[in-house]
């Protein structure tokens, strides 16, 4: 009996530690965390965004927010959550963030499963915690500290987060339908979305010291099909001197041996200016003086594909395709598919004129797929500079730049509407995380998860002091 006793005390002292153990956990995550973990479970690939929006959006009204649901489908669930309802008229300082993310490939080589949230090891894993899950839970959070004082003081501006559907497919579920049917609703000041973030390996003279971009512009997206159709011997045992596959392979290979023209646009003079005074000495002197140092900076940048990049209009070939049939059939017509990012001043006709004629072929049919809003570049302003104070008082020290940035997104609906609008994900990730974004193994460290709460939180009290002088915000975000 006494050893019966013995055995279920120890049992119960065993459970009891489990219990407490799993308590301290639960303590030692931060909300942050826990709701981006339960944000990711929501699986959301472009297309099939409504539940977790609205999961997304029900937390959002219980955490006192005034929302709004401006499309409801399947496919296009849209919606806001702000400081004071929309109908109010106030100018309005919209934070965006998309809710779909890409599709997760190649299962089997994921360290967790990319649609379970996994908290371990520091972070939480999972499609779209960095793109771009992360940054609605930063933004939503952040906002909340305020939902007492926009309660007690009546704002001269409402504050709202922006959550919209396919941006991973260009936007015209989400960011079009916003700005086409619900633009002066939403009665945007300004726009932050995603697009910069931390920048790693950039600094020469400090290495250790952080570096933010700001994107105020976007290399747009062109996608274009080739195609082009031959009538041949059809026969792989007699190859005839012409054919459309040797044809289009030599074709497209002058294409992209092509000399890409650099051009310093406005928006990447500034850049680099900007860049130059972070940076400081030679290179810094010859950075803010493109013109005169250009013979010995331009070498430099095109070794370096990323910045080479951001100077150049570039094209990837992301497909070849020729119709079914057995390896000794000779296709009679071929198609490729071409991804091109043009600078912003790039005219597209004649872009396309300069593609036909490094053809050389008259008969290969182009056709557009698709392109992506064409926007001006935001010129930097006073909402530009509330971020950069911000950051550097989250990141003391850091250096802020604006950017143009290589790839597209929503922001340029919003720019097209002459809204000032910038990109930033306040996070200084290295770049092994950078490289998961649609990738395996995604996944966003909490501390710079909380991190980035701080970053929007800070950019509201910088808001506000611009209108009151100091703010001293007491109320509780949770």
């Amino acid at each position: 009996m006494y050893r019966m006793f013995v055995i279920i005390l120890i049992a119960c002292l065993f459970v009891s530690r489990c219990l407490i153990a799993l308590a301290s956990d639960d303590q030692a995550v931060p909300r942050s965390a826990d709701l981006l973990s339960r944000y990711i479970r929501h699986k959301s690939v472009t297309g099939s965004e409504r539940m977790a929006g609205l999961f997304f959006s029900t937390v959002a009204r219980q955490k006192g927010f005034h929302v709004e649901v401006l499309t409801d489908e399947p496919d296009s669930y849209n919606f806001t959550a702000s400081l004071y309802p929309l109908e109010s008229g106030k100018p309005n300082i919209v934070f965006l963030n998309h809710i779909d993310v890409v599709p997760a490939v190649s299962v089997d080589e994921f360290t967790y499963p990319p649609f379970e949230g996994v908290i371990a090891d520091g972070k939480v894993w999972g499609r779209g915690a960095i793109d771009n899950k992360g940054m609605a839970v930063m933004q939503l959070l952040a906002m909340q500290y305020y939902v007492d004082l926009a309660t007690e003081t009546d704002l001269p501006f409402n504050i709202t987060m922006l959550s919209v559907s396919g941006e991973e497919t260009g936007g015209e579920k989400g960011a079009k339908i916003i700005v086409s049917e619900f633009f002066d609703l939403l009665n945007p000041v300004v726009v932050y979305g995603e697009g910069g973030s931390g920048v790693p390996d950039v600094l020469v003279r400090e290495p250790d010291r952080k570096l933010f971009g700001i994107s105020i512009a976007f290399k747009r997206s062109l996608w274009v099909e080739l195609t082009l159709a031959m009538t041949t011997s059809g026969h792989g045992s007699i190859p005839p001197s012409s054919y459309v596959v040797q044809d289009k392979i030599q074709a497209l290979n002058r294409l992209t041996e092509r000399n890409r023209r650099i051009t310093f646009s406005e928006s990447t003079r500034n850049m680099f200016y900007e860049l130059g005074r972070v940076e400081g000495g030679m290179r810094g002197l010859a950075l803010r003086n493109l013109r005169l140092f250009r013979p010995f900076v331009v070498p430099a940048m095109r070794r370096e594909e990323m910045i080479f990049a951001l100077i150049t209009n570039t094209i990837t070939i992301t497909g070849i395709n020729t119709p079914e049939g057995p390896p000794n059939l000779i296709p009679q017509e071929i198609t490729a598919i071409l991804d091109c990012r043009l600078l912003p001043e790039t005219d597209t006709g004649k872009f396309l004129e300069k593609i036909r004629r490094s053809l050389v072929n008259s008969d290969v049919d182009i056709r557009v797929i698709k392109e992506a809003v064409h926007a001006p570049p935001t010129q930097p302003d006073e909402f530009y500079d509330y971020m950069k104070e911000a950051l550097q008082r989250v990141y003391h020290g850091a250096g802020v730049i604006p950017i143009l940035a290589p790839a597209s997104n929503d922001n340029n609906y919003f720019r097209s509407q002459g809204i000032p609008t910038y990109g930033i994900l306040p996070v200084y990730l290295p770049v092994y995380l950078l490289e998961t974004i649609h990738n395996v193994d995604e996944r966003l460290p909490v501390d710079d998860l909380e991190k980035g709460v701080e970053v929007y939180r800070q950019l509201i009290a910088v808001l506000i002091e611009s209108e009151y002088g100091e703010v001293t915000n007491n109320s509780s975000a949770e």
